[in-house]
């Protein structure tokens, strides 16, 4: 995502757990001066402290290790789907609120925490297609951060975001050994993956696991009573000090620990707790240094107190909490060194004043060895908008025209590209790029016709298309390459209802793919063939009614026109506002779109059977005599 993951469309239902009281100002440590990782201190205190290499390692992973063995794999982020977890190793644990097991208190724990995987050459999709292409997921999370040939995030309810799911790992294994399978090869252990994890701690309860006593009230952190209750009138706290967990954090519960400074303490995934959650508002309102984190703001920017938190559910890759209607923080959950591309492109894109990205308002990081490491990123929630896959469903089965919405998001597309032009460094693609590149795609359509027999018939005529953009290399052609989206479709794409206006979101990239590679320059044309996909894919949902599968008889009548007319008024519409029309070049476009119809193919022959046709569609119309001559 993805997506994944983050939606800043239709507001979503007010979160029935709210916090009645303010959240708690930012307290909590990092570990003295000893790297020596977590500890226990006194009055049974968990020391948070960064770790200080592999071999740190003491009491606080070791008892973590069997509860997050099991937990992390179930978590739609998780990047290793079907590879067993061998170990972990510790990286940073810190006390965002102190993490007690004596007094009562609630705490929040931040780990980095790498999860070392053994090879397993049969693991299907490798890192993330599972946590990212579940076509079954919820509908109503938003755009996702990973690349998509349609719209997003991977539900069926956004069809296109289906196709989003497993491409990172599918275009990474099709296009060149892994870093794992080439580690494999030398003898060397696998990279291991690192995440950030937000750990909320209620202490065990002193009475044993059921009920405190009859006559001895509950104490509790100040949370919903009977005056602000849920929606279904539940007043539980939210952080119950003495009691078991809420039943309103049941489905967030990792489990308790049976050793270690955090024994019997009962864990669960923070961001479920809306107290928790605005514990991390309060910190980048109120930004500074705890330990190895650091909490940023922008320069100018403000942050109002006492919001109340809504996670988003349907996160894929990420996770999200929106904040009112005013912010919302994404919370990169796989972490690399550097500065993350989400929070880099839209920090460049505010410097030249371009309006159509919502500016960071504030950020946090961990400090290491290297370039410190984006860990989260808070923007203006877009309270007034709905996503574009969203919108063009809906105008598809209202049998309303969409080309004015379509001329409009491709001058919107332009000007972000215009814009990151100026502002991050640019270059050039020649001959040796062009032979890379028409290489990787002829072997990912290879692999692909190897997968699914239903390609086979048009493999030599869509390795034409390949051919004539290496051929157009050979004779010296070169194209400028810049800083792109690079997960383009229409779930990536919010339009407000109030003026319009289309704004462009989720520039993180392929969370798979390495941070350098996902900040090289590339040719634009990249995403408008992802944007085009999408079109595609959105006339393929809309033509099964009710927004459900592409066979049904409802919905247009012409879904191919309609994709036709707005793929056309999307390129007329960046043309118009850069003075470059995408169709001119049509060897470049035509290979983009190619690469990215044969994925498609790979990911619903394996994960949606039913939904073949959609791609194979496409396939046919590139592969066909005209496609070597229009868009």
């Amino acid at each position: 995502m993805s997506d994944s993951s983050m939606s800043r469309g239709s507001p979503p239902t007010p979160s029935p757990a709210t916090a009645s009281a303010a959240p708690p100002r930012p307290t909590g440590r990092a570990a003295g001066p000893r790297g020596d990782g977590p500890r226990t201190g006194g009055a049974g205190r968990v020391a948070a402290a960064p770790a200080a290499g592999s071999g740190a390692d003491d009491g606080l992973l070791a008892s973590l290790a069997p509860l997050l063995t099991e937990w992390l794999p179930r978590q739609r982020w998780f990047a290793g789907k079907g590879r067993p977890i061998s170990g972990f190793t510790l990286v940073s644990a810190t006390e965002l609120l102190p993490c007690t097991v004596r007094d009562g208190a609630a705490g929040l724990l931040h780990l980095l925490v790498r999860a070392h995987q053994d090879s397993d050459e049969g693991a299907e999709g490798g890192a993330g297609d599972e946590a990212d292409g579940d076509p079954g997921g919820d509908a109503g999370a938003g755009a996702n951060a990973d690349s998509g040939a349609g719209a997003g995030d991977g539900s069926v309810g956004r069809a296109g975001r289906a196709t989003a799911g497993a491409e990172r790992a599918e275009r990474a294994a099709l296009a060149k050994p892994s870093s794992a399978s080439r580690a494999r090869r030398r003898g060397a252990p696998e990279p291991a993956d690192c995440y950030q994890l937000l750990l909320g701690v209620l202490p065990p309860n002193p009475h044993g696991a059921g009920p405190p006593p009859a006559n001895r009230a509950a104490r509790a952190e100040p949370g919903p009573t009977a005056a602000n209750a849920d929606a279904n009138g539940a007043g539980e706290p939210v952080v119950a000090r003495e009691a078991a967990a809420p039943p309103r954090l049941a489905h967030a519960l990792i489990g308790r620990p049976a050793t270690g400074p955090l024994a019997g303490a009962l864990l669960y995934e923070a961001l479920a707790d809306p107290r928790q959650a605005a514990l991390l508002l309060e910190r980048l309102r109120l930004p500074g240094t705890l330990g190895p984190l650091r909490f940023r703001r922008a320069p100018g920017a403000t942050i109002e107190a006492g919001l109340t938190p809504r996670p988003l559910a349907a996160e894929q890759s990420n996770s999200s909490v929106v904040y009112g209607d005013a912010y919302i923080l994404k919370v990169f959950r796989r972490i690399a060194p550097g500065i993350n591309p989400d929070l880099e492109v839209a920090l460049a894109l505010t410097r030249t004043g371009c309006r159509r990205v919502p500016p960071p308002t504030a950020w946090f990081e961990a400090a290491g060895a290297g370039a410190p490491a984006t860990l989260g990123l808070l923007q203006p929630y877009l309270a007034d908008c709905a996503d574009g896959w969203q919108y063009a469903l809906d105008q598809l089965a209202r049998g309303a025209d969409f080309t004015a919405a379509a001329h409009a998001l491709g001058q919107a597309t332009a000007e972000v590209h215009l814009a990151l032009a100026r502002s991050l460094p640019t270059a050039e693609i020649g001959p040796p790029q062009i032979e890379h590149l028409t290489a990787a795609m002829s072997r990912r359509l290879d692999a692909a016709a190897g997968a699914v027999p239903a390609l086979r018939p048009f493999r030599r005529a869509l390795r034409g298309a390949y051919a004539d953009l290496a051929a157009l290399g050979d004779s010296g052609r070169a194209w400028p390459a810049q800083r792109i989206h690079g997960d383009l479709h229409l779930g990536q794409a919010l339009r407000s209802t109030r003026d319009g206006q289309w704004s462009l979101i989720d520039f993180e990239g392929e969370p798979a793919s390495p941070l350098a590679e996902r900040r090289r320059p590339q040719p634009v044309v990249r995403d408008i063939a992802g944007m085009l996909r999408s079109f595609d894919y959105a006339a393929a949902v809309g033509a099964g009614g009710a927004h459900g599968g592409p066979e049904s008889a409802a919905g247009p009548r012409e879904p191919r026109g309609w994709a036709r007319r707005s793929r056309a008024a999307y390129c007329a519409g960046y043309a118009a506002a850069c003075g470059h029309d995408p169709r001119a070049e049509p060897e470049l476009l035509r290979a983009y779109e190619t690469d990215k119809a044969v994925y498609e193919v790979l990911y619903e022959a394996r994960h949606r059977p039913d939904w073949l046709p959609v791609p194979l569609s496409a396939i046919r119309r590139l592969a066909g005599p005209a496609a070597r001559d229009t868009a």
